[in-house]
């Protein structure tokens, strides 16, 4: 999925890549390849070069997949050095500003969760945030201006990237070209605007790493990168997962478990700790961790809606999202909150969550989820689909929210080179509320990782 960040200070901005659920872009794709492919191609070593910059030639999403289409596997990249590094004009300022306004119009769902919850008319503001980059003397100042602006859609999933992140997500990218919305932002974030300005190089599309990953163990303890198994009590077990894995990294997670489980048949309780955990990709929890934790099938329904910008189109696109005109959608029959908020919007698809238990599950007893704000996109994911489904008592704090979600959009500005981040999803829980506005409540309000843990240990009938 990646190259692992060594630095903690680095994590949040590397798992927002992931969060929400790069993974859903591709779970589906193997069956669905073929159609991207012409039938006349059928030299299965034809390669096809390509210059990032020539991304720009597209006019439209239809003349980029026609391109793509005819791939048959992922171009061999030029990256050519052409431009003299130059100052930003205050006109290239302008210019790359009105991009990120025009992307972020047309494709950001949450235009009016800021108005309520943060007095924030963000569309209203153009004026002002114009007149901001008009008195920009350089670079730095652009920069820090733009940042100031990100700011004000109060979302974790929208920032303004740095260095760090966009090389941990030209490496993350560079797996997946088979989706052609993964493989048209690596495209982007390869352009000599985006390498000049953060003075990295050009990346090729990589074959899947086999993730090796570094572990400890020991009688009641095994530990690894991203997760930590241990018994903290008589009966119980705790596992700490520090985000969640693409699928093509997380063997040493699960296999991992599955021997803790194995090891451990009369488990009375186990507790999932997500704490701080802000995301990643919905297959970890949906398909590999909870399989192994239930005994039947559970699934909820959540709703998304999205704007018919480029962007989310691409995205729905390359998904083969199941998906709708609203006007085809009786709005007023649906027991959503805030309807007003879906003025803009274009289409709207049922997403069904859905697990299905492995065979010879083990594990028969309690689950507990502890959470606090830290808590976010597919992470929020699991909380959210806990609390609806009532497969776990959940422990903490108030999340984060913005857990139903198709994911993260990486966009290029012209000029500058910054890349900057969005989310495209509203995303309604079964309940009717706006995940990234109500976010998820724990059932059992905890202040402190003792308390919680004091709470279970009350719960399962063990002693101090």
């Amino acid at each position: 999925m990646k190259k692992r960040s060594k630095l903690s200070l680095l994590v949040l901005s590397f798992l927002i890549i992931f969060s929400s659920c790069a993974q859903r872009r591709i779970s589906y794709l193997e069956n669905r390849r073929e159609t991207f492919i012409q039938k006349e191609n059928k030299d299965k070593n034809e390669i096809v070069n390509f210059n990032p910059d020539d991304l720009n030639k597209f006019k439209n999403m239809e003349d980029y997949l026609s391109w793509y289409r005819k791939l048959k596997g992922p171009a061999k990249l030029s990256f050519e050095d052409k431009k003299e590094k130059k100052a930003l004009s205050q006109e290239e300022m302008v210019e790359d500003f009105n991009y990120f306004f025009k992307q972020i119009k047309e494709n950001y769902p949450f235009f009016g969760v800021i108005k309520r919850q943060y007095g924030i008319d963000f569309l209203a503001n153009y004026s002002s945030y114009l007149n901001e980059i008009k008195f920009c003397k350089n670079d730095d100042e652009f920069i820090k201006i733009m940042q100031k602006i990100v700011k004000d859609l109060k979302n974790d999933h929208a920032n303004i990237a740095d260095k760090n992140y966009v090389e941990d997500s030209l490496d993350y990218y560079s797996h997946f070209w088979k989706d052609p919305s993964m493989y048209y932002e690596f495209l982007a974030m390869n352009q000599e605007s985006v390498r000049d300005r953060y003075n990295i190089k050009g990346l090729q599309s990589s074959e899947l790493s086999d993730g090796n990953r570094k572990r400890s163990d020991g009688n009641l303890i095994y530990e690894n990168d991203n997760i930590r198994i241990e018994n903290i009590a008589n009966g119980i077990g705790m596992i700490r997962i520090k985000e969640m894995l693409a699928e093509y990294e997380l063997d040493d997670d699960m296999n991992a478990i599955d021997k803790y489980l194995n090891d451990n048949p009369d488990l009375k309780a186990i507790v999932i700790d997500i704490r701080d955990n802000s995301g990643g990709n919905i297959e970890y929890w949906k398909n590999y961790l909870l399989p192994r934790l239930i005994n039947k099938k559970v699934s909820l329904d959540n709703h998304m809606f999205f704007k018919d910008g480029m962007r989310s189109r691409m995205l729905l696109e390359s998904e083969g999202v199941v998906f709708e005109n609203i006007s085809n959608i009786n709005l007023e029959k649906m027991n959503i909150k805030h309807k007003e908020d879906l003025k803009d919007f274009t289409y709207y698809s049922k997403d069904r969550v859905e697990v299905i238990p492995l065979e010879g599950v083990k594990f028969k007893g309690k689950l507990y989820l502890l959470v606090n704000k830290g808590v976010y996109s597919a992470a929020e994911g699991l909380a959210n689909f806990c609390k609806n489904t009532h497969i776990a008592s959940i422990i903490g704090e108030k999340t984060g929210g913005d857990g139903i979600t198709l994911g993260i959009i990486n966009d290029v500005m012209p000029n500058s080179g910054l890349v900057f981040t969005y989310t495209n999803t509203l995303g309604y829980a079964p309940d009717g509320s706006i995940n990234e506005e109500s976010k998820t409540e724990p059932d059992i309000k905890a202040e402190s990782f003792n308390e919680s843990l004091e709470f279970i240990k009350k719960e399962e009938n063990i002693g101090n």
